[in-house]
């Protein structure tokens, strides 16, 4: 077994010195994926169809230019900072898209599988 140095070896020690910067303002979907958008070809997803036949390569900028048209589309929905928006989708490429659309809009998404029932869809709207 080989000699494992640990990187802490003073749990409490590390608690105390450890500082943690926490912008004031920070939107995951500016701040991250648009970044990472600047290079053009940088892979975000690979989906593949049912199928495993056919695949799909989405690029960060593919999510940034979707996710940018979703936004401005539930903005004139009346979608605004705050505001709370069930998304049930099931694992697609556009659940990135509605999720990062929301997150740049200042929006809260709510998500949910698509394997939920009525009463359940209705419990998590009513007490959100």
């Amino acid at each position: 077994m080989p000699d494992v140095t640990p990187n802490m070896p003073d749990y409490e020690k590390g608690l105390q010195d450890h500082h943690l910067d926490v912008p004031e303002f920070f939107n995951f979907g500016f701040d991250i994926v648009d970044k990472w958008a600047d290079d053009r070809t940088k892979l975000a997803l690979l989906s593949v169809d049912p199928s495993g036949e056919n695949a799909q390569h989405h690029t960060f900028r593919d999510l940034k230019i979707l996710s940018n048209k979703f936004a401005n589309v539930l903005r004139g929905r009346g979608i605004k900072k705050g505001d709370r928006v069930f998304i049930m989708l099931p694992q697609i490429p556009e659940w990135y898209v509605a999720m990062l659309g929301l997150m740049k809009l200042g929006a809260l998404p709510m998500p949910g599988t698509a394997l939920l029932t009525p009463k359940d869809i209705e419990y998590r709207i009513q007490t959100a």
